[in-house]
């Protein structure tokens, strides 16, 4: 087999601005694919639809993507790494729990403003049909990587003796999780306005008045 043969399917060959333009293809696609899925639903999202909404051919969006199962495992693979990176750079940022719940509960309110469509669908994709949604495990395995730095936020916050609760790191950050994908969901769903800090100390301090031992 060629060496050409053996790229992976989807790799521009492509350079400087022929990548550039590459990059800004898939993307174009990506973005289509995201207002039709969370408009509509996975299974009433056509190939066709996506390449229309974006002006592409069928074949353009074959070379980027496999099928539209892989399309939507990207979109959701993609937007959860994002969310991963929003996280850990959070929690790392500094500050008393106090700060950093604080600091969680803002920058998730103003995802959901800014990007509600990609959050909505991924919020979609853990609570349509089972068979609705493909790779749904992997998805899955992807978005329990969120709790997961919240534990281990909260496991060394309780080593270090900064946090003291009356529960285990794994409880805690379950319930966190928990909140903000409430507050969430009533910005989407209800069209709640975004958090306002006042708003989001009151409920940073309702939650730590829960979780923490008494002093």
């Amino acid at each position: 087999m060629t060496k050409s043969a053996k790229q992976k399917k989807g790799t521009p060959k492509e350079t400087g601005p022929k990548m550039k333009k590459s990059a800004r293809t898939k993307a174009t696609l990506l973005q289509a694919a995201l207002k039709h899925f969370s408009n509509t639903g996975y299974s009433a999202t056509s190939i066709q639809d996506i390449v229309d909404e974006a002006d592409f051919t069928k074949p353009t969006l074959y070379y980027y993507f496999n099928s539209k199962a892989d399309l939507f495992s990207a979109l959701i693979g993609e937007a959860l790494k994002d969310f991963h990176l929003l996280f850990k750079q959070t929690v790392s940022g500094g500050g008393t729990v106090r700060d950093v719940l604080l600091n969680l509960l803002l920058t998730s309110s103003k995802q959901a403003q800014e990007r509600g469509s990609l959050v909505r669908l991924i919020q979609y994709s853990f609570s349509a049909a089972e068979k609705e949604i493909p790779y749904r495990e992997k998805c899955l395995q992807e978005a329990l990587k969120l709790p997961q730095i919240l534990e281990d936020y909260f496991t060394q916050e309780i080593k270090s003796g900064n946090f003291k609760s009356k529960f285990d790191a794994h409880d805690v950050a379950e319930t966190l999780l928990g909140t903000i994908t409430h507050l969430t969901n009533k910005q989407l769903v209800r069209k709640e306005p975004p958090l306002s800090r006042k708003r989001a100390e009151t409920i940073a301090d309702m939650f730590l008045g829960g979780v923490q031992a008494a002093q």
